[in-house]
């Protein structure tokens, strides 16, 4: 047991080397505590358990529990199982069905009639943690979980809600999350031994406490099978970089031959551009001087100009006013001259219309009596109209009133002749009806005894021959059918058989999908992770950087703090003694040093020149306090040893304060003593000791900045393996969706062989269902034809009988209808029909009469109102027009035409002499507008001639504007000259990066060939890639860093195979120790709950204990050796309860529950059971659920539990000689 153990500390020791490498944490120190489960003592127990809201128990409920035994009893459907739920349930168990539910809400109370639902379940579960054998720092650890309506759960530890993985975690340390046994119902004993040797291998693992390490394993495992990928992925990655490689070194050449062409070309552009820009510059001062001239000439023209225009401008507003005044004396004549015409127009039409009104009243006066005259005549006729009518009614009235009296004198006989007519109609209408039916029924006699004919001669026919036919084809159809229903059989079965598997597969992928979106997760978490690193380090680089404050091109090495190493144990001390020179900044040599100090005159600055640098030999004095040197207790690059010698030398480091204080008188000068705490004692004495700050010294931000770079790398390293495994992941997935592809593939073509075979199948059926139907059908004819023979004969009958009836009615109505002829024979109908036609005819007459007498008087009055409508008409218009002849007035328009006449002669005395004026003017002005006409000609050539020059000025500008843009183009930003009278763009203020144009006034020989050759050579070389060289760069570094990659990798794997190694040893001595020790007290445990009989543990596979199984063989007393299958319930709850026993004997669990594991065992058979409860009660607490009175002898605490009648679960706490006593009283 002793070399166990220590191979134990030898695997814990190896593991946290090996996680540490792939980015994970070492092994808890509690991991081990499962393989020593035996250490296990009576305080590591169940103290408490308090319900409310669950399942039946909806008040709240607490169970205190004692060491040793408790018992729960009570009635069935009482809930004494949901204690043993409610202690799975708060212990994190997630699958419902163990808790004998479906869903959340089966675990709240659900309510009664009696009693409202609970909103909420609660149980709370306190533990004893006296002597820490739970990972935390309480003697009480109280675990709770709460489950809402909502589905929603809560995990609570000690008051404070955490997560399911925290519980798990906690637990997990102490084994009560790995073992099944803890938790021992019915169905456990049942599957103790119903499971196979190989799944029975777990209880066994979970007792020699190595599931934890064989969560390991597998975990180490896929972390390996990760490395090879990413192996193989970097050989992959390297095998593409090759050839991208060797491209860019060809390429990096070609981009340097390329440089130094355009170089060269660039040197001969700019003294070619120089002599053509000198040029350039000449001929602009030659075309700006002609331009000058030519300006001047143009405008002296056009002031010579401008004095002519103003002379005519002056004689032409003298001539626009007299102009002005002509036109207003001629718009005053012509407007007198309208108002003539308007006034003689006005007096004509006054005269004309006087004319005109005598006129029309002579024509209303001659028109007037005419119509008096028709209006009189039209009255006379009305008159004779109307008198015409009222004699025509008169007449009409009297032949009305004597129809009247003809019709009150001819009823009753009307009456008489109306029935003998009806009663006539009815006979012949019913004679008519009986001779249709009598020929009916004879056509129908007719048809039926030629049917019953047909029927004679068909079934006389014999179809002997033809059912025999029939017959021999259903043989044939029914074995067709047979075949086709057998081949379709055994398609369907392959299909089925593939679709099986291809739903395996779907499944399978569901849970590699899920595995993916989780892997797929956690990257994201990693991801976010490495930027958030980035971003720091960022900081840290920048507050580095800001901290030297020199420029990129500076050469240095960086400050002191960052070029050392200095231990822990004796940072505090050299931060002390170093200070302020810890920022010390080295430089390569002392150019560079002064060139950093006279930029830094405003701060403090500390620089030191490695190449100047020669630090003085300094001896210590010996002595047994003395911790070393400062410069042999830090570790330094050998290129700063000057400077770290300079610095470090005169540092001595001692074990306290007396003692640096002693030596202080023994110290050469400028060296100092200092202790670990950071006392400093100088040469000669001097004590100094700084103030502590170590969060913001400069070796605590450089130490911050060294782990924030290392465990950057450390997360670019593990985002790279699992990008790779996501990658790897959806690959995998891929292959089995392609694989379930294939799979739907084949199946859809063996259903589209089914359907056929299916088709072949429904064809065979419809063809003997179609011979079987011929069969049935000749049959069914023949049968049919038989009683169709007897209906035709009972037909004919019936209708013989119906047409004797039918002839005898007709002979009766005949003798009817001739006597109803008789009697309206003898009626007078002729001569009252004559009367009342004579009647109608008088009176239709009348009306026809009246009607044409009431048109005439109509038309009369329509004529009459006519006439008075026209006379009103002309009497109205003949008083308008005397109103009109009236107002005219003739003399006022007369007097006004000659007024307008005399006005129009004055105006034309005085328009005569201002036109002879104006033509004097305007031959004035002809004469001065022939001379401006030859100023204008000559100054329009002075200015062709200045618009020439300045086109001439402005195209030697566009050409010197192109020629730079071409220098421009060819040499980039040129400084170029210009004379004092030309303008150009200011200079930049770059005389450093701005190049300067030289001045050429000749070209060398050949210069312009030279470019040409040059810009050819550049052209032939075609496209070139300007980052060849950086990509050459960048990609050989990646190259060299995935090399070594490969390496650390390849160690990396071997590592790990050397862990799974110690891992599968490490798990086999232990489950095979484990399966000794319970081999060992099972047959004991098996003879004591049997009393006698022999029993014992094997293993399936002793040669490769990773995968054994464990097997029981057991022979009950007085028998032979059988199969656990043949035992009976009791043999088997027994039998299995001597393995649960012997387990935890060998591995004990702080507490079990047992949930009616007792129910199948007799008298004799609990006594035993109670009696090995009891010893194992010494070491682990029970908490035992049963109906068996002699469990509970065993129990110190006992617990009824009762339901209620508002079906809610009840706790009472029962003392054992109560209970007991309770039970014998029953009896």
């Amino acid at each position: 047991m002793k070399n166990y153990d220590l191979r134990l500390a030898a695997v814990a020791t190896i593991l946290p080397a090996a996680d540490m490498h792939v980015g994970e944490t070492a092994v808890s120190p509690h991991a081990t505590k499962g393989l020593h489960s035996n250490l296990y003592h009576n305080a590591m127990r169940l103290k408490r358990l308090v319900l409310q809201g669950y399942k039946t128990f909806a008040s709240k409920t607490e169970f205190i529990f004692d060491e040793g035994i408790t018992a729960i009893v009570g009635p069935n459907g009482s809930g004494k199982s949901n204690i043993a739920d409610a202690i799975r349930w708060v212990l994190g168990e997630q699958s419902y069905s163990m808790l004998r539910g479906k869903r959340t809400t089966d675990m709240i109370f659900a309510g009664s009639q009696k009693r409202p639902r609970a909103s909420m379940a609660q149980a709370i579960l306190t533990l004893d943690n006296s002597d820490g054998w739970l990972p935390i720092d309480y003697s009480e650890v109280e675990i709770g979980r709460r489950a809402y309506r909502s589905g929603e759960n809560e995990y609570i530890l000690n008051g404070q809600k955490v997560r399911l993985k925290d519980i798990t975690e906690l637990l997990a340390t102490s084994g009560l999350a790995e073992r099944t046994y803890t938790m021992i119902g019915q169905g456990l004993i049942d599957q103790a031994l119903s499971l196979r040797a190989e799944e029975r291998r777990a209880l066994f693992e979970e007792a020699a406490g190595i599931m934890h390490y064989k969560n390991r394993r597998a975990e180490t495992l896929r972390r390996l099978e990760e490395t090879q990928r990413n192996l193989q992925r970097i050989h992959d990655i390297l095998a593409e970089i090759r050839p991208r490689l060797t491209s860019l070194k060809r390429q990096a050449t070609r981009a340097r031959n390329y440089e130094q062409l355009r170089e060269d070309l660039h040197n001969h552009l700019r003294i070619w551009y120089g002599y053509k820009w000198e040029q350039a510059k000449k001929e602009m001062r030659r075309v700006r001087e002609e331009a000058a001239a030519a300006e001047a000439a143009w405008q002296a023209s056009r002031q010579q100009l401008q004095i002519q225009q103003d002379k005519i401008a002056a004689i032409r507003r003298e001539l626009n006013q007299l102009q002005d005044r002509l036109t207003e004396l001629q718009n005053n004549r012509d407007e007198t001259r309208e108002q003539l015409e308007k006034a003689s127009r006005e007096a004509a039409v006054l005269q004309e219309r006087r004319q005109s009104l005598a006129r029309q009243l002579a024509e209303i006066e001659a028109e007037l009596p005419a119509l008096l005259a028709q209006r009189e005549a039209a009255a006379t006729e009305l008159a004779e109209a109307t008198a015409e009518l009222t004699a025509a009614q008169a007449e009409l009235q009297m032949h009305q009133q004597q129809m009247a009296q003809f019709n009150a004198s001819f009823e009753a006989t009307q009456a008489e002749i109306n029935r003998w007519q009806a009663k006539l109609q009815t006979c012949e209408q019913q004679h008519q009806t009986a001779q249709t039916k009598l020929a009916q029924a004879e056509g129908q006699l007719s048809q039926l005894q030629e049917r019953l004919q047909e029927q004679n001669t068909a079934v006389s026919t014999t179809e002997s021959e033809k059912m025999a036919e029939l017959e021999q084809l259903v043989a044939q159809y029914t074995a067709v059918l047979e075949s086709a229903q057998s081949r379709l059989d055994e398609l369907r079965r392959q299909r089925e058989t593939y679709q099986e598997r291809r739903h395996e597969l779907i499944q399978e992928l569901k849970w590699l999908r899920r595995e993916a979106r989780d892997a797929e997760n956690n990257l994201n978490k990693l991801q976010n992770n490495l930027a958030r690193l980035e971003a720091r380090v960022d900081l840290l680089n920048q507050m580095r950087h800001k901290e030297t404050a020199v420029s990129p091109d500076t050469p240095t090495l960086g400050q002191f703090a960052s070029l050392i190493t200095i231990p822990a144990a004796h940072q505090t001390a050299l931060e002390a003694a170093l200070n302020h020179r810890l920022a010390t900044l080295a430089v390569p040599d002392s150019n560079t040093l002064w060139q950093l100090i006279n930029g830094r005159s405003d701060q403090r600055t500390l620089i030191a020149a490695l190449d100047t640098i020669h630090p003085p030999h300094i001896e210590f004095p010996q002595d047994t306090a003395v911790l070393g040197r400062a410069t042999d207790l830090i570790t330094f690059d050998t290129k700063i040893a000057p400077l770290a010698h300079l610095l470090l030398d005169p540092i001595l480091l001692v074990q306290d304060e007396q003692s640096a204080y002693r030596l202080a008188t023994k110290l050469p000068a400028g060296s100092m003593a200092v202790t670990p705490d950071g006392l400093i004692v100088h040469a000669g004495g001097l004590v100094e000791r700084q103030p502590a700050n170590n969060k913001d010294s400069i070796l605590a931000r450089e130490k911050a900045w060294r782990e924030a770079v290392a465990e950057l790398e450390t997360a670019k390293a593990t985002v790279s393996e699992k990008s790779l495994t996501v990658t790897r992941q959806q690959q995998y997935i891929q292959e089995k969706q392609n694989e379930v592809d294939e799979l739907q593939n084949e199946e859809r073509r063996l259903a589209r062989l089914e359907h056929e075979a299916s088709q072949r199948v429904a064809q065979a059926q419809r063809n003997l269902d179609r011979a079987r139907q011929q069969h049935d059908f000749l049959a069914r004819q023949r049968e049919a034809q038989v009683q169709e023979q007897k209906r035709l004969q009972e037909r004919i009958r019936t209708l013989q009988a119906e047409i004797e009836g039918q002839k005898a009615e007709i002979v009766r109505l005949e003798t009817a209808v001739a006597d109803a002829r008789t009697h309206l024979e003898a009626l007078p109908i002729a001569e009252a029909t004559q009367q009342r036609e004579t009647l109608q005819q008088q009176i239709r007459t009348a009306q026809t009469i009246v009607a044409g007498r009431q048109a005439v008087v109509d038309s009369r009055r329509a004529t009459l109102t006519q006439i008075d409508q026209q006379v009103h008409r002309l009497q109205e218009r003949q008083s308008t027009l005397k109103k009109q002849q009236e107002n005219l007035v003739l003399d006022k328009a007369q007097a006004e035409v000659t007024g307008l006449h005399h006005h129009l002669e004055a105006l034309d005395e005085k328009i005569r002499p201002l036109r002879d004026t104006i033509t004097a003017t305007r031959k004035q002005l002809t004469t001065l507008e022939d001379e401006l006409t030859h100023l204008q000609k000559q100054t329009h050539n002075h200015e062709t001639h200045f618009t020439q020059a300045r086109v001439a000025l402005s195209q030697h500008k566009s050409e010197m504007e192109g020629l730079q843009e071409r220098i421009k183009a060819d040499l980039g930003i040129v400084a170029l000259s210009y004379d004092e009278d030309q303008t150009g763009p200011t200079p930049l203020p770059m005389s450093e990066v701005v190049e300067q144009l030289p001045a050429i006034t000749e070209l060398p020989p050949d210069i312009e060939d030279t470019i040409q050759n040059h810009r050819a050579q550049i052209q032939r070389m075609g496209a070139i890639n300007p980052d060849a060289p950086a990509e050459y760069e960048e990609l050989e570094s990646r190259y060299e860093f995935l090399t070594q990659q490969v390496e650390d990798l390849t160690e990396t794997e071997a590592r790990l195979r050397q862990v799974i190694a110690e891992l599968d040893d490490l798990t086999s001595r232990a489950f095979a120790e484990t399966v000794e020790k319970v081999n060992a007290v099972f047959g004991d445990t098996f003879k004591q709950l049997f009393g006698g009989g022999t029993a014992r543990l094997i293993l399936t596979d002793p040669d490769d204990l990773t995968i054994s199984g464990v097997d029981i063989i057991a022979r009950l007393p007085n028998r032979r050796e059988q199969g656990l299958g043949l035992l009976s319930g009791g043999e088997r709850s027994l039998t299995a309860a001597a393995l649960i026993f012997s387990l935890l004997k060998v591995s004990p669990t702080p507490f079990c529950v047992m949930d009616e594991v007792d129910a199948a065992l007799d008298e004799a058979n609990v006594n035993r059971f109670r009696d090995l409860l009891r010893e194992l009660s010494a070491r682990t607490q029970f908490i035992v659920i049963t109906h068996n009175r002699g469990t509970v002898q065993a129990a110190q605490t006992i617990y009824g539990i009762s339901m209620g009648a508002d079906s809610a679960s009840q706790a009472i706490s029962i003392k054992p000689e109560e209970y007991l006593a309770m039970a014998e009283n029953e009896i």
